[in-house]
């Protein structure tokens, strides 16, 4: 009966657990007054600097580097209602023959995965926006 009661507490942990090659964080907020400048806001306060693209369901972020590796990455949120998928991509700097450092050429999807330092910046993100999500790819 314990065991029971055990796997029934936790099945929606494991149900919405972080699965490797996960793209998508989808946070759900409990309101949907003033969701985009939310968002806004909890981007702006990770020194994101967000594109002014005039579209209201959408934030796009101009790309920001990496703090421990020498990249950047850009960070998209779609906003649905009372939803907001999170995703992103990421590119690494390279350095020339005199020290100087150019942007990347091609960059790739952010996914989950051990030690992944992007998919760690797009859940601070998400817990900063809501307590409530799922994870997809």
């Amino acid at each position: 009966m314990k065991l029971l009661l055990i796997l029934l507490f936790l099945l929606p942990l494991l149900v919405n657990a972080q699965k490797n090659e996960d793209t998508k964080i989808i946070v759900t907020l409990n309101d949907s007054v003033d969701i985009y400048k939310k968002v806004k806001i909890a981007l702006v306060e990770l020194d994101f600097i967000v594109k002014d693209n005039y579209n209201v369901d959408t934030l796009t972020t101009y790309p920001r580097e990496f703090s421990k590796i020498p990249g950047q990455c850009r960070l998209t949120a779609v906003i649905k209602g009372k939803s907001i998928t999170l995703t992103g991509i990421f590119g690494l700097i390279k350095i020339d023959d005199f020290g100087y450092t150019r942007s990347p050429k091609d960059y790739q999807n952010i996914i989950y995965y051990k030690g992944s330092k992007g998919w760690e910046l797009l859940k601070t993100v998400a817990e900063r926006l809501g307590v409530q999500m799922t994870f997809s790819k």
